[in-house]
C-alpha cells in the first residue's frame, strides 16, 4: 500500500470508527455509506472507493463476531504481579513494548486493575508502588458482541478488557486495537494475499501457514507429531505454545525450533499477539 493511501486510510478509519461508536448507526445506515458518495465527508469522498467498500464490510462482518474470536487467550497474555519491583516491572514493559499492562495479585484469575506505562515511568523507584497508578479493566463475557464491546470501551474511556468465564476464571483479554485490528487490519495487509480469518492458510506435505488460534492438537494430528506440552500449562494453541517457550511476543519473521520436532516462523504480529505463522516439520 502506498503511502499515501496509508494517509488515507487513516484519516477514513478513524472517521468511519467514530461516526459507528457516536451514535447508534444501524446496518442500513453503514450500507449507505456504500452506496452513496458522502461528498459532504472531504475525507472520505477522497480515498479509493474499494477500501471505503472493504471497510465498511469488515465492520458489518463484525455482527456476527464476539469478543473470544479476537481476544488474546489466557496463556498468551503479558501481565505484572503486585508484588513485583521496580526493576521486575520495567524489565517486562522493555520486553514487551506495550501501552498497557495487567496487574494480577496471586494469580491470573484474580486481576486487580492495569497500568499505563506513562504512568509507571512519572514514578520514582524509591517511591514505587504498583497499587498508585492501578486502573479499572472492564469485565466482558465470551460470547459477547465486539461492536457492544467498542462501545463500551468508547463510553467507559477504558481501553482494556478480561474476558472471564461463567465462574470468574480469565479466559482472555482485548484491547481496543485488537478489535480496531478486525476492522482495517485485512486491509492494511492486503499485500500479503492470506486470509487471516482462515485457521488453515496453506497447507503442504510437512508445512502448514495457520492463524495463531489452531490447535496443538491438529497440528500434533497433521503432522503424526508429539510436542510436550505438560497439562498444567493450559497452553492449546499455536500461539499459546510459541509465547510459552520463549515468554515474550516474538517478531516478525523470528524462527524457534519447538523439541527439534517443528520449526515455527511468525508471518504476523502485533505487540499484543502473535497472529500468523508457518510450522515445518523437521526430519526425522
Amino acid at each position: 500500500m502506498s503511502e499515501e493511501n496509508q494517509e488515507k486510510l487513516s484519516l477514513w478509519k478513524t472517521w468511519l470508527i467514530k461516526k459507528l461508536l457516536s451514535s447508534d448507526s444501524s446496518k442500513d445506515e453503514i450500507l449507505n455509506l456504500i452506496a452513496n458518495d458522502d461528498t459532504s465527508e472531504d475525507q472520505v469522498s477522497k480515498f479509493d472507493d474499494n477500501n471505503e467498500k472493504s471497510l465498511i464490510k469488515n465492520i458489518l462482518e463484525l455482527e456476527s463476531k464476539s469478543v473470544e474470536d479476537v481476544m488474546v487467550p489466557r496463556g498468551e497474555i503479558i501481565s505484572v504481579e503486585n508484588k513485583q519491583n521496580y526493576k521486575e516491572v520495567f524489565q517486562v514493559i522493555k520486553e514487551e513494548s506495550h501501552s498497557r499492562l495487567p496487574v494480577y495479585e496471586n494469580n491470573l484469575d484474580n486481576i486487580i486493575g492495569f497500568f499505563h506505562v506513562k504512568d509507571f515511568i512519572k514514578i520514582k523507584e524509591s517511591n514505587f508502588d504498583l497499587n498508585l497508578i492501578l486502573r479499572d479493566v472492564l469485565y466482558v463475557a465470551p460470547k459477547s458482541p465486539i461492536l457492544d464491546l467498542l462501545k463500551r470501551m468508547r463510553l467507559s474511556r477504558i481501553h482494556i478488557a478480561l474476558v472471564v468465564d461463567g465462574i470468574g476464571g480469565v479466559d482472555g483479554l482485548v484491547t481496543i486495537e485488537d478489535l480496531v485490528e478486525e476492522i482495517v487490519g485485512e486491509i492494511e495487509d492486503e499485500h500479503d494475499g492470506e486470509d487471516i480469518d482462515d485457521e488453515i492458510i496453506k497447507k503442504e506435505e510437512n508445512l502448514l501457514v495457520v492463524s495463531a488460534s489452531y490447535s496443538i492438537d491438529e497440528l500434533e494430528a497433521d503432522f503424526n507429531i508429539n510436542l510436550k506440552v505438560a497439562d498444567e500449562e493450559e497452553i492449546e494453541t499455536v500461539g499459546g505454545l510459541v509465547f510459552s517457550k520463549i515468554n515474550r511476543i516474538p517478531k516478525i519473521n523470528e524462527e524457534f525450533n519447538i523439541d527439534d520436532i517443528v520449526n515455527i516462523k511468525v508471518l504476523r504480529a502485533n505487540e499484543r499477539k502473535i497472529i500468523t505463522v508457518q510450522i515445518i516439520k523437521l526430519s526425522n
